[in-house]
Protein backbone atom coordinates (compact mmCIF):
# COMPACT_ATOMS: atom_id res chain seq x y z
CA UNK A 1 0.00 0.00 0.00
CA UNK A 2 1.60 3.21 -0.50
CA UNK A 3 1.18 6.56 1.16
CA UNK A 4 -0.81 9.34 -0.23
CA UNK A 5 1.50 12.69 -1.55
CA UNK A 6 0.95 15.44 1.50
CA UNK A 7 -1.16 17.12 -1.25
CA UNK A 8 -3.66 14.71 -1.44
CA UNK A 9 -3.73 13.84 2.65
CA UNK A 10 -4.21 17.77 2.97
CA UNK A 11 -7.02 17.79 0.51
CA UNK A 12 -9.05 14.79 2.17
CA UNK A 13 -8.57 16.70 5.66
CA UNK A 14 -10.09 19.38 4.23
CA UNK A 15 -12.63 17.48 2.43
CA UNK A 16 -13.32 15.66 5.53
CA UNK A 17 -13.74 19.27 8.06
CA UNK A 18 -16.53 20.12 5.27
CA UNK A 19 -18.66 17.30 5.78
CA UNK A 20 -18.19 17.28 9.53
CA UNK A 21 -19.65 20.70 9.10
CA UNK A 22 -22.45 19.05 6.69
CA UNK A 23 -23.44 16.73 9.25
CA UNK A 24 -27.04 18.42 10.93
CA UNK A 25 -28.28 17.94 7.13
CA UNK A 26 -27.43 14.60 6.76
CA UNK A 27 -30.42 13.93 9.36
CA UNK A 28 -32.82 12.91 7.01
CA UNK A 29 -32.51 8.74 8.15
CA UNK A 30 -33.26 8.00 11.89
CA UNK A 31 -30.35 5.77 13.57
CA UNK A 32 -31.59 2.77 15.58
CA UNK A 33 -29.65 -0.58 16.64
CA UNK A 34 -30.42 -4.34 16.38
CA UNK A 35 -28.98 -6.40 19.32
CA UNK A 36 -28.17 -10.63 18.94
CA UNK A 37 -25.76 -12.84 20.63
CA UNK A 38 -22.61 -11.57 19.22
CA UNK A 39 -23.35 -8.28 17.91
CA UNK A 40 -24.67 -4.89 18.25
CA UNK A 41 -25.22 -3.49 15.11
CA UNK A 42 -25.71 0.31 14.10
CA UNK A 43 -27.16 1.88 10.88
CA UNK A 44 -29.58 4.93 9.82
CA UNK A 45 -30.80 2.96 7.30
CA UNK A 46 -34.47 1.11 6.79
CA UNK A 47 -34.93 -1.36 9.85
CA UNK A 48 -35.19 -4.66 7.65
CA UNK A 49 -31.73 -4.38 5.77
CA UNK A 50 -30.71 -3.36 9.47
CA UNK A 51 -32.08 -7.11 10.77
CA UNK A 52 -31.32 -8.84 7.70
CA UNK A 53 -27.23 -7.48 8.35
CA UNK A 54 -27.58 -8.17 12.11
CA UNK A 55 -29.00 -11.79 11.24
CA UNK A 56 -26.52 -12.24 8.68
CA UNK A 57 -23.85 -11.41 10.66
CA UNK A 58 -24.52 -13.56 13.34
CA UNK A 59 -25.07 -16.42 10.82
CA UNK A 60 -21.60 -15.71 9.92
CA UNK A 61 -20.21 -15.86 13.46
CA UNK A 62 -22.32 -19.38 13.87
CA UNK A 63 -20.47 -20.92 10.49
CA UNK A 64 -17.24 -20.11 11.95
CA UNK A 65 -18.16 -21.91 15.33
CA UNK A 66 -19.55 -25.11 13.01
CA UNK A 67 -16.54 -24.82 11.17
CA UNK A 68 -14.32 -25.13 14.28
CA UNK A 69 -16.63 -27.11 16.37
CA UNK A 70 -15.98 -24.29 19.02
CA UNK A 71 -18.53 -24.13 21.82
CA UNK A 72 -20.08 -21.38 22.51
CA UNK A 73 -18.91 -18.91 25.77
CA UNK A 74 -20.71 -17.61 28.40
CA UNK A 75 -20.66 -13.29 29.05
CA UNK A 76 -18.90 -12.86 25.50
CA UNK A 77 -18.60 -9.78 25.23
CA UNK A 78 -20.52 -8.49 21.82
CA UNK A 79 -19.18 -6.73 18.95
CA UNK A 80 -20.31 -3.12 17.59
CA UNK A 81 -20.64 -3.03 13.94
CA UNK A 82 -21.58 0.18 12.64
CA UNK A 83 -23.13 0.34 8.93
CA UNK A 84 -22.73 3.87 7.24
CA UNK A 85 -24.19 4.79 4.00
CA UNK A 86 -21.53 5.64 2.06
CA UNK A 87 -17.57 6.87 2.08
CA UNK A 88 -18.21 10.58 3.44
CA UNK A 89 -19.74 9.09 6.11
CA UNK A 90 -16.81 6.46 6.60
CA UNK A 91 -14.68 9.97 5.82
CA UNK A 92 -15.51 11.24 8.67
CA UNK A 93 -15.28 8.35 10.94
CA UNK A 94 -12.41 7.68 9.85
CA UNK A 95 -10.23 10.90 7.60
CA UNK A 96 -7.16 8.90 7.28
CA UNK A 97 -8.62 5.57 5.73
CA UNK A 98 -7.39 5.45 2.02
CA UNK A 99 -10.53 6.43 -0.54
CA UNK A 100 -10.50 2.37 -1.84
CA UNK A 101 -11.36 0.96 1.64
CA UNK A 102 -15.08 0.18 2.03
CA UNK A 103 -14.57 -0.99 5.85
CA UNK A 104 -12.64 -1.37 8.72
CA UNK A 105 -12.19 -3.33 12.06
CA UNK A 106 -10.03 -1.51 15.13
CA UNK A 107 -9.42 -2.96 18.66
CA UNK A 108 -7.73 -0.40 20.71
CA UNK A 109 -7.36 1.09 24.25
CA UNK A 110 -10.48 3.22 23.80
CA UNK A 111 -13.01 1.03 21.82
CA UNK A 112 -13.59 -2.39 19.98
CA UNK A 113 -15.74 -2.13 16.70
CA UNK A 114 -16.16 -2.63 12.88
CA UNK A 115 -17.37 -0.18 10.45
CA UNK A 116 -18.48 -0.48 6.97
CA UNK A 117 -19.86 0.76 4.24
CA UNK A 118 -23.77 -0.43 3.51
CA UNK A 119 -23.61 -2.87 -0.03
CA UNK A 120 -19.73 -2.44 -0.23
CA UNK A 121 -18.17 -3.42 2.51
CA UNK A 122 -19.37 -7.19 2.95
CA UNK A 123 -16.66 -8.34 2.77
CA UNK A 124 -13.95 -6.39 3.89
CA UNK A 125 -16.02 -6.78 7.14
CA UNK A 126 -16.02 -10.52 7.15
CA UNK A 127 -12.65 -10.22 6.63
CA UNK A 128 -12.79 -8.20 9.65
CA UNK A 129 -14.36 -10.18 11.76
CA UNK A 130 -12.28 -13.31 10.65
CA UNK A 131 -9.30 -11.37 12.53
CA UNK A 132 -11.59 -10.74 15.37
CA UNK A 133 -12.67 -14.29 15.49
CA UNK A 134 -9.13 -15.36 15.39
CA UNK A 135 -7.98 -13.70 18.23
CA UNK A 136 -10.99 -13.69 20.98
CA UNK A 137 -10.77 -17.89 20.43
CA UNK A 138 -7.26 -18.69 19.00
CA UNK A 139 -4.78 -16.25 20.36
CA UNK A 140 -1.27 -17.83 19.38
CA UNK A 141 2.04 -17.31 17.14
CA UNK A 142 0.51 -17.08 13.58
CA UNK A 143 2.74 -16.00 10.94
CA UNK A 144 1.44 -13.31 8.77
CA UNK A 145 0.26 -15.44 5.82
CA UNK A 146 -1.56 -17.34 8.17
CA UNK A 147 -3.37 -14.63 10.02
CA UNK A 148 -4.07 -12.68 6.68
CA UNK A 149 -5.12 -16.11 4.74
CA UNK A 150 -7.72 -17.04 7.57
CA UNK A 151 -9.53 -14.09 7.28
CA UNK A 152 -9.79 -13.82 3.80
CA UNK A 153 -10.57 -17.56 3.37
CA UNK A 154 -13.84 -16.68 5.68
CA UNK A 155 -14.61 -12.67 3.97
CA UNK A 156 -16.53 -15.02 0.70
CA UNK A 157 -18.58 -17.00 3.15
CA UNK A 158 -22.13 -16.76 2.64
CA UNK A 159 -25.24 -18.43 4.46
CA UNK A 160 -28.61 -18.83 3.23
CA UNK A 161 -31.66 -17.20 4.72
CA UNK A 162 -32.85 -20.83 4.62
CA UNK A 163 -29.48 -21.75 6.43
CA UNK A 164 -27.40 -23.07 3.88
CA UNK A 165 -23.63 -22.28 4.56
CA UNK A 166 -21.10 -21.83 1.67
CA UNK A 167 -17.11 -21.47 2.90
CA UNK A 168 -14.18 -20.77 0.71
CA UNK A 169 -15.50 -19.66 -2.24
CA UNK A 170 -12.96 -17.71 -4.47
CA UNK A 171 -12.56 -13.74 -3.98
CA UNK A 172 -12.15 -12.08 -7.54
CA UNK A 173 -9.31 -9.86 -6.65
CA UNK A 174 -7.24 -12.71 -5.57
CA UNK A 175 -7.23 -14.43 -8.28
CA UNK A 176 -7.04 -11.60 -10.57
CA UNK A 177 -3.64 -10.66 -8.90
CA UNK A 178 -2.58 -14.34 -9.02
CA UNK A 179 -3.41 -15.07 -12.63
CA UNK A 180 -1.70 -11.53 -13.90
CA UNK A 181 1.17 -10.43 -10.97
CA UNK A 182 4.46 -12.06 -10.55
CA UNK A 183 4.07 -14.86 -7.78
CA UNK A 184 6.33 -13.89 -4.83
CA UNK A 185 8.92 -17.16 -3.36
CA UNK A 186 6.55 -19.13 -1.42
CA UNK A 187 9.48 -18.71 1.23
CA UNK A 188 9.12 -15.18 1.16
CA UNK A 189 5.34 -15.84 1.76
CA UNK A 190 5.66 -18.28 4.57
CA UNK A 191 8.26 -16.02 6.38
CA UNK A 192 6.46 -12.39 5.74
CA UNK A 193 4.86 -10.09 6.69
CA UNK A 194 4.91 -8.42 3.48
CA UNK A 195 6.89 -4.66 2.31
CA UNK A 196 3.79 -2.90 2.69
CA UNK A 197 5.13 -0.09 0.66
CA UNK A 198 5.05 -2.44 -2.45
CA UNK A 199 1.85 -2.70 -3.95
CA UNK A 200 2.41 -5.38 -5.50
CA UNK A 201 4.26 -7.19 -3.57
CA UNK A 202 1.45 -7.10 -0.71
CA UNK A 203 -1.24 -7.85 -3.43
CA UNK A 204 0.67 -11.43 -4.54
CA UNK A 205 1.29 -11.64 -0.43
CA UNK A 206 -2.13 -11.55 0.70
CA UNK A 207 -3.28 -13.63 -2.47
CA UNK A 208 -0.82 -16.20 -1.80
CA UNK A 209 -2.15 -16.16 1.65
CA UNK A 210 -5.09 -17.08 0.64
CA UNK A 211 -4.55 -19.67 -1.73
CA UNK A 212 -2.50 -21.72 1.27
CA UNK A 213 -4.97 -21.22 2.95
CA UNK A 214 -7.77 -22.43 1.43
CA UNK A 215 -5.58 -25.56 0.26
CA UNK A 216 -5.16 -26.51 3.70
CA UNK A 217 -8.34 -25.66 5.55
CA UNK A 218 -10.76 -27.63 2.93
CA UNK A 219 -9.33 -30.73 3.41
CA UNK A 220 -8.80 -32.84 6.60
CA UNK A 221 -5.66 -34.68 6.54
CA UNK A 222 -3.79 -30.96 5.02
CA UNK A 223 -5.56 -28.85 7.74
CA UNK A 224 -3.82 -31.40 10.45
CA UNK A 225 -0.47 -31.56 8.74
CA UNK A 226 -0.77 -27.39 8.93
CA UNK A 227 -1.81 -27.24 12.59
CA UNK A 228 1.39 -29.04 13.50
CA UNK A 229 3.34 -26.92 11.07
CA UNK A 230 2.40 -23.89 12.73
CA UNK A 231 2.98 -25.88 16.20
CA UNK A 232 6.49 -26.45 15.16
CA UNK A 233 7.41 -22.92 13.71
CA UNK A 234 5.86 -21.26 17.04
CA UNK A 235 8.04 -23.05 18.90
CA UNK A 236 11.14 -21.54 16.63
CA UNK A 237 12.06 -24.66 13.97
CA UNK A 238 13.19 -23.09 10.74
CA UNK A 239 10.54 -22.95 8.16
CA UNK A 240 12.32 -25.42 5.62
CA UNK A 241 12.53 -28.01 8.44
CA UNK A 242 9.12 -27.81 9.30
CA UNK A 243 7.55 -27.79 5.90
CA UNK A 244 9.86 -31.32 4.69
CA UNK A 245 8.41 -33.17 7.90
CA UNK A 246 4.71 -32.65 7.38
CA UNK A 247 4.54 -31.77 3.88
CA UNK A 248 7.33 -33.46 2.54
CA UNK A 249 8.19 -30.87 0.23
CA UNK A 250 10.20 -27.78 0.27
CA UNK A 251 9.39 -23.91 -0.69
CA UNK A 252 9.28 -24.21 -4.51
CA UNK A 253 7.51 -27.60 -4.38
CA UNK A 254 4.74 -25.58 -2.28
CA UNK A 255 4.36 -23.24 -5.21
CA UNK A 256 3.98 -25.21 -7.46
CA UNK A 257 1.55 -27.80 -5.95
CA UNK A 258 -0.08 -24.21 -5.30
CA UNK A 259 0.09 -23.38 -9.00
CA UNK A 260 -1.54 -26.68 -10.34
CA UNK A 261 -4.49 -26.28 -7.20
CA UNK A 262 -5.24 -23.15 -9.07
CA UNK A 263 -5.63 -23.95 -12.17
CA UNK A 264 -7.98 -26.73 -10.99
CA UNK A 265 -10.23 -24.27 -9.51
CA UNK A 266 -10.57 -24.51 -6.08
CA UNK A 267 -13.52 -25.90 -4.82
CA UNK A 268 -15.88 -24.39 -1.87
CA UNK A 269 -17.00 -26.31 1.23
CA UNK A 270 -21.30 -26.45 1.66
CA UNK A 271 -22.43 -26.68 5.21
CA UNK A 272 -25.74 -27.00 6.31
CA UNK A 273 -26.75 -24.58 9.78
CA UNK A 274 -30.50 -25.22 10.15
CA UNK A 275 -33.00 -22.34 9.38
CA UNK A 276 -33.69 -21.29 12.93
CA UNK A 277 -33.26 -17.16 12.84
CA UNK A 278 -31.64 -15.89 15.91
CA UNK A 279 -32.48 -14.39 18.25
CA UNK A 280 -32.72 -10.05 17.56
CA UNK A 281 -33.87 -7.02 19.24
CA UNK A 282 -34.03 -3.69 17.40
CA UNK A 283 -34.47 0.01 19.15
CA UNK A 284 -34.16 3.52 18.37
CA UNK A 285 -31.44 5.91 18.95
CA UNK A 286 -32.52 9.22 19.96
CA UNK A 287 -32.63 12.29 17.58
CA UNK A 288 -29.11 13.32 18.37
CA UNK A 289 -27.72 10.21 16.33
CA UNK A 290 -28.05 11.42 13.50
CA UNK A 291 -25.93 15.01 14.08
CA UNK A 292 -23.60 13.07 16.45
CA UNK A 293 -22.81 9.48 16.18
CA UNK A 294 -19.76 9.62 13.63
CA UNK A 295 -18.65 12.08 15.44
CA UNK A 296 -18.74 9.79 18.34
CA UNK A 297 -17.60 6.82 16.53
CA UNK A 298 -14.14 9.64 15.68
CA UNK A 299 -13.77 10.66 18.90
CA UNK A 300 -13.60 6.84 20.60
CA UNK A 301 -9.89 6.27 17.48
CA UNK A 302 -8.93 9.80 18.44
CA UNK A 303 -8.21 10.72 14.73
CA UNK A 304 -5.64 12.62 13.33
CA UNK A 305 -4.69 15.67 15.53
CA UNK A 306 -4.80 18.06 12.30
CA UNK A 307 -8.45 17.57 11.76
CA UNK A 308 -9.15 18.05 15.87
CA UNK A 309 -9.83 21.80 16.16
CA UNK A 310 -13.09 20.95 13.31
CA UNK A 311 -14.33 18.09 15.73
CA UNK A 312 -13.84 19.91 18.46
CA UNK A 313 -16.18 23.01 17.21
CA UNK A 314 -18.27 20.91 15.59
CA UNK A 315 -19.09 18.36 18.96
CA UNK A 316 -19.08 21.26 21.10
CA UNK A 317 -21.99 22.97 18.31
CA UNK A 318 -24.03 19.69 18.42
CA UNK A 319 -23.78 19.41 22.61
CA UNK A 320 -25.11 22.30 22.75
CA UNK A 321 -27.87 21.66 20.62
CA UNK A 322 -28.84 18.57 22.96
CA UNK A 323 -28.17 19.12 26.23
CA UNK A 324 -28.53 16.69 28.63
CA UNK A 325 -28.13 13.96 25.84
CA UNK A 326 -26.38 10.82 27.10
CA UNK A 327 -25.33 10.41 23.90
CA UNK A 328 -24.28 14.13 22.42
CA UNK A 329 -22.84 14.67 25.91
CA UNK A 330 -20.65 11.81 26.03
CA UNK A 331 -19.51 12.26 22.45
CA UNK A 332 -18.65 15.85 22.88
CA UNK A 333 -16.45 14.88 26.14
CA UNK A 334 -14.51 11.97 24.15
CA UNK A 335 -13.67 15.57 22.09
CA UNK A 336 -12.94 17.48 24.75
CA UNK A 337 -10.59 14.36 25.75
CA UNK A 338 -8.78 14.15 22.55
CA UNK A 339 -8.55 17.65 21.59
CA UNK A 340 -9.55 19.95 23.97
CA UNK A 341 -10.17 20.89 28.08
CA UNK A 342 -10.25 17.51 30.54
CA UNK A 343 -12.17 19.73 32.53
CA UNK A 344 -14.78 20.71 30.34
CA UNK A 345 -15.65 16.75 29.21
CA UNK A 346 -15.95 16.28 33.44
CA UNK A 347 -18.72 18.95 33.07
CA UNK A 348 -20.25 17.49 30.05
CA UNK A 349 -20.28 13.73 31.96
CA UNK A 350 -20.88 14.85 35.73
CA UNK A 351 -24.82 15.82 35.44
CA UNK A 352 -25.41 12.32 33.41
CA UNK A 353 -23.44 10.18 36.03
CA UNK A 354 -25.54 11.67 38.83
CA UNK A 355 -28.27 10.42 37.22
CA UNK A 356 -27.11 7.19 36.60
CA UNK A 357 -24.18 6.55 39.00
CA UNK A 358 -23.44 2.93 37.69
CA UNK A 359 -23.33 3.61 34.38
CA UNK A 360 -19.66 2.16 32.82
CA UNK A 361 -19.41 4.24 29.84
CA UNK A 362 -19.78 7.09 31.92
CA UNK A 363 -17.60 6.53 34.97
CA UNK A 364 -14.85 5.42 32.92
CA UNK A 365 -15.43 8.45 30.78
CA UNK A 366 -14.88 10.33 34.36
CA UNK A 367 -11.80 8.20 34.98
CA UNK A 368 -10.27 9.46 31.23
CA UNK A 369 -10.93 12.72 32.09
CA UNK A 370 -8.52 12.89 35.50
CA UNK A 371 -5.82 10.71 33.80
CA UNK A 372 -5.55 12.79 30.87
CA UNK A 373 -5.41 15.69 33.51
CA UNK A 374 -2.76 13.96 35.46
CA UNK A 375 -0.81 13.37 32.22
CA UNK A 376 -0.36 16.73 31.71
CA UNK A 377 1.43 17.82 35.00
CA UNK A 378 5.00 17.52 35.95
CA UNK A 379 4.44 17.49 39.55
CA UNK A 380 4.40 13.81 40.79
CA UNK A 381 1.83 14.47 43.95
CA UNK A 382 -0.67 16.44 41.85
CA UNK A 383 -0.48 14.03 39.16
CA UNK A 384 -0.63 10.86 41.58
CA UNK A 385 -3.60 12.63 43.23
CA UNK A 386 -5.89 12.90 40.23
CA UNK A 387 -4.96 9.03 39.43
CA UNK A 388 -5.83 8.09 42.44
CA UNK A 389 -9.10 9.69 41.84
CA UNK A 390 -9.43 8.10 38.33
CA UNK A 391 -8.99 4.89 40.41
CA UNK A 392 -12.07 5.58 42.36
CA UNK A 393 -14.16 5.86 39.61
CA UNK A 394 -12.74 2.96 37.90
CA UNK A 395 -13.37 1.10 41.18
CA UNK A 396 -17.40 2.27 40.83
CA UNK A 397 -16.94 0.71 37.45
CA UNK A 398 -15.63 -2.63 38.23
CA UNK A 399 -18.29 -2.62 40.55
CA UNK A 400 -20.69 -2.44 38.23
CA UNK A 401 -19.58 -4.73 35.44
CA UNK A 402 -16.53 -6.67 36.31
CA UNK A 403 -15.87 -7.85 32.84
CA UNK A 404 -15.36 -4.55 30.99
CA UNK A 405 -11.02 -4.74 30.27
CA UNK A 406 -11.02 -0.97 29.99
CA UNK A 407 -11.32 -1.23 33.48
CA UNK A 408 -8.06 -3.06 34.33
CA UNK A 409 -6.39 -1.22 31.75
CA UNK A 410 -6.94 1.86 32.75
CA UNK A 411 -6.09 1.27 36.62
CA UNK A 412 -2.86 -0.18 35.68
CA UNK A 413 -2.09 2.38 33.07
CA UNK A 414 -2.65 5.00 36.03
CA UNK A 415 -0.27 2.90 38.25
CA UNK A 416 2.76 3.61 35.72
CA UNK A 417 4.83 6.28 37.49
CA UNK A 418 4.70 4.78 41.56
CA UNK A 419 7.87 3.76 42.58
CA UNK A 420 6.98 0.13 42.67
CA UNK A 421 5.28 -0.34 39.34
CA UNK A 422 4.52 -3.34 38.54
CA UNK A 423 3.25 -5.15 41.22
CA UNK A 424 2.38 -8.34 41.29
CA UNK A 425 -1.11 -6.72 41.33
CA UNK A 426 -0.18 -4.45 38.02
CA UNK A 427 0.65 -7.86 36.42
CA UNK A 428 -2.76 -9.16 37.16
CA UNK A 429 -4.19 -6.54 36.25
CA UNK A 430 -3.08 -6.21 32.62
CA UNK A 431 -3.37 -10.14 32.37
CA UNK A 432 -7.25 -9.68 33.52
CA UNK A 433 -7.33 -7.04 30.69
CA UNK A 434 -6.25 -9.36 28.30
CA UNK A 435 -8.28 -12.35 28.98
CA UNK A 436 -10.97 -10.50 28.56
CA UNK A 437 -10.30 -8.42 25.43
CA UNK A 438 -7.28 -10.59 23.85
CA UNK A 439 -8.06 -8.99 20.78
CA UNK A 440 -6.63 -5.55 21.87
CA UNK A 441 -2.99 -6.13 20.33
CA UNK A 442 -1.77 -2.62 22.64
CA UNK A 443 -2.56 -4.08 25.66
CA UNK A 444 -0.04 -7.29 24.71
CA UNK A 445 3.22 -5.36 24.45
CA UNK A 446 2.71 -3.80 28.23
CA UNK A 447 1.46 -6.94 29.90
CA UNK A 448 4.54 -8.37 28.62
CA UNK A 449 6.90 -5.84 29.75
CA UNK A 450 5.37 -6.26 33.06
CA UNK A 451 5.46 -9.81 33.06
CA UNK A 452 8.98 -9.50 32.17
CA UNK A 453 9.75 -7.68 35.25
CA UNK A 454 8.55 -10.07 37.56
CA UNK A 455 10.58 -13.33 35.54
CA UNK A 456 7.15 -14.84 34.06
CA UNK A 457 9.46 -15.30 30.87
CA UNK A 458 7.20 -18.32 29.52
CA UNK A 459 3.83 -16.10 29.86
CA UNK A 460 5.44 -13.02 28.99
CA UNK A 461 6.18 -14.54 25.60
CA UNK A 462 2.54 -16.41 25.12
CA UNK A 463 0.94 -12.88 25.62
CA UNK A 464 3.74 -10.88 22.88
CA UNK A 465 3.99 -13.57 20.39
CA UNK A 466 0.16 -13.12 19.15
CA UNK A 467 1.29 -9.98 17.57
CA UNK A 468 4.78 -10.39 16.65
CA UNK A 469 3.72 -11.53 13.41
CA UNK A 470 0.94 -9.07 12.57
CA UNK A 471 1.38 -6.88 8.90
CA UNK A 472 -0.87 -4.27 10.57
CA UNK A 473 0.06 -4.10 14.58
CA UNK A 474 -0.01 -0.57 15.65
CA UNK A 475 2.87 -1.70 18.36
CA UNK A 476 6.25 -0.94 16.94
CA UNK A 477 8.10 -3.69 15.23
CA UNK A 478 10.92 -2.01 16.97
CA UNK A 479 9.31 -1.96 20.73
CA UNK A 480 8.40 -5.88 20.26
CA UNK A 481 11.75 -6.88 18.89
CA UNK A 482 12.95 -5.29 22.36
CA UNK A 483 10.33 -7.58 24.34
CA UNK A 484 11.36 -10.66 22.10
CA UNK A 485 15.15 -10.08 22.92
CA UNK A 486 14.38 -9.46 26.61
CA UNK A 487 12.91 -12.65 26.43
CA UNK A 488 15.63 -14.83 24.64
CA UNK A 489 18.05 -12.96 26.77
CA UNK A 490 16.10 -13.91 29.64
CA UNK A 491 16.08 -18.20 29.02
CA UNK A 492 20.04 -17.50 28.08
CA UNK A 493 20.65 -15.97 31.35
CA UNK A 494 18.53 -18.73 32.50
CA UNK A 495 20.81 -21.59 30.86
CA UNK A 496 24.24 -20.00 31.78
CA UNK A 497 23.09 -19.71 35.41
CA UNK A 498 21.64 -23.20 35.90
CA UNK A 499 23.63 -25.41 37.84
CA UNK A 500 25.68 -28.10 36.19
CA UNK A 501 24.43 -32.06 36.35
CA UNK A 502 25.90 -34.60 38.85
CA UNK A 503 28.98 -35.80 37.24
CA UNK A 504 29.15 -39.34 35.45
Amino acid sequence: MTAPSRFAAALRITLISAAITAVPGLAHADWRKAETRHFVVYSNGFERDLRDYAIELERIDQLLRTWFALPEQQDERRLPVYIVRNRTDLGIVAPELPERIAGFYSANFRDIRAVAVRAEGDETLRHEYGHHFMFRNFPGAYPAWFREGFAEFFSTATVSPAGRAAVGKTPFNSVRVLNNLRWLPMEAVLGGPPNLQDGRETAAFYAQSWLLTHWTLTDPDRRGRMEKYLADTARGVAIDTALRTHFDMDAEQLGRTLRAYLDAGPRYAELELGAASPALTTSALPDSANEVLLLDINARDGGPANQGPAVLDRARQAAERHPGDLLAQSMVARAELRWGDPAKAEQAVQPLLDADPTNVDLLLLMADARITAGDKLTDPEARERLYRQARGFLARAYEADPLEHRVYQSIAYSRRFTPDYPTANDVELWRRAVAIAPEVASNRAVTAEAMLNHGLVDEAEQVIQPIANDPHGRETPARIQRILTRIAEARAGAATSAPAGPAD
